[in-house]
């Protein structure tokens, strides 16, 4: 008879184990334990429902239908947010990837060129930055060009707006001709005649500026260019220091002096030298230091470049949004949805034991009650279940 019950409340378990059943788990525990004389086999089946939210007590505390409804569209939304903010992320990433690579990239290369420069001391005084040459070489080029520029005014004045006159009156009060370089006085005069005077020393900076830049050409083809450059220049001061000796020697011969011819005047060739001779020079130093200048570019333009592709990669990693968050509250969503129970595990555990082995007062029955008891505390070691309250989450 005891064996046809236990049948019997194992095919009803089987059914009843996918539905939350509401009991007094007292009563129902006493009710249970009678029908099957304490078995002890059935009693870890109900203790294992209670577990899993399937033999739950009367008034316990889930969450609703509606509450569940309202949390699956949550879900959704945020599965749906997930992967946007994944796709984003993931572009975020990849551009994260390729400005790390460029910047070990030019950390790679600024480190061969320190190894470079310690495998080959040498190599250092042609490739590495000079602050002392470049700050000689500058000093040097702006006292050229203050230089160049009042020689080129005076130049000019003196061979296209001479003033006859005077240059006769001077002779005759043996003062002379004048100096090239211009007082304040004759830079005044030089203005009233023509104030365009002050763009013809511009005009020789720039020849200066297309030797550079012709210097910088790879092909061959820049030496003939260089050479024409010169021979243009070499020209304008040859027609400039001629220019300046024909006046002055028209003043002389108005005098009644003697002139002479320019090739045997020792001024015709100073002035033609403090021109041509100083304006290439002047060239080389310009060159010479806009060179000096690259060299520091290198070295500097790559640690530049490594700063900006640094902070791009922080600015870009602020961009990336955390999916823990999301994750953990589409988690948390997922556990109310198959929560079955909220209360003390332990205390519907003891409530149902308790219902159960008070049927097995009897004496016949004290084996039985002593293998439920073993029973039930293995399985509280095993779930490891203790006082409090919990929530119990669906298994199934």
């Amino acid at each position: 008879m005891v064996k046809q019950n236990n049948e019997s409340m194992t095919v009803d378990f089987s059914k009843a184990v996918h539905e939350t059943e509401r009991v007094n788990l007292y009563n129902f525990g006493y009710e249970k334990s009678g029908t099957v004389k304490g078995d002890p086999e059935i009693y870890i089946s109900f203790l294992n429902r209670i577990v899993n939210g399937d033999l739950v007590e009367e008034n316990y505390k889930g969450v609703s239908d509606d509450e569940k409804k309202e949390r699956r569209e949550k879900i959704t939304l945020l599965e749906k947010e997930l992967e946007e903010v994944g796709v984003s992320n993931k572009k975020f990433e990849e551009e994260i990837k390729a400005k790390e690579k460029k910047a070990d990239d030019y950390k790679q290369d600024l480190l061969q060129l320190r190894e470079s420069h310690n495998e080959n001391p040498e190599k250092i005084k042609s490739e590495s930055f000079s602050p002392f040459k470049f700050s000689i070489n500058l000093f040097i080029l702006i006292m050229l060009s203050i230089y160049l520029f009042f020689f080129y005014v005076s130049a000019t004045y003196k061979a296209l707006y001479i003033d006859f006159e005077k240059v006769a009156d001077n002779i005759a009060q043996g003062i002379g001709t004048g100096s090239v370089m211009p007082g304040p006085y004759e830079l005044a005069e030089a203005l009233q005649y023509n104030y365009l005077l002050f763009l013809v020393p511009f005009v020789f900076f720039a020849f200066g500026w297309a030797f550079h830049i012709i210097l910088e050409l790879k092909h061959k083809v820049k030496f003939v260019f260089i050479g024409l450059l010169v021979t243009l220049t070499f020209i304008v001061d040859f027609l400039l220091a001629m220019l300046i000796h024909n006046n002055t020697e028209a003043a002389k011969e108005l005098m009644g002096l003697q002139t002479a011819e320019w090739s045997s005047s020792a001024s015709f060739y100073i002035i033609l030298s403090f021109g041509f001779l100083v304006y290439i020079l002047w060239s080389v130093l310009f060159d010479t230091l806009l060179r000096e200048w690259d060299k520091r570019k290198i070295s500097a333009n790559i640690k530049k470049i490594i700063k900006h592709l640094n902070k791009d990669i922080k600015t870009l990693e602020a961009k990336v949004t955390p999916v823990i968050e999301i994750k953990e509250q589409i988690k948390n969503y997922r556990e109310d949805i198959s929560t079955v129970m909220h209360g003390n595990l332990k205390k519907y555990i003891d409530q149902f034991s308790s219902g159960w082995i008070s049927f097995l007062v009897p004496a016949n029955m004290k084996a039985v009650k002593e293998r439920c008891i073993n029973l039930k505390k293995d399985f509280e070691e095993k779930y490891q279940i203790k006082p409090g309250i919990v929530k119990v989450i669906s298994r199934r």
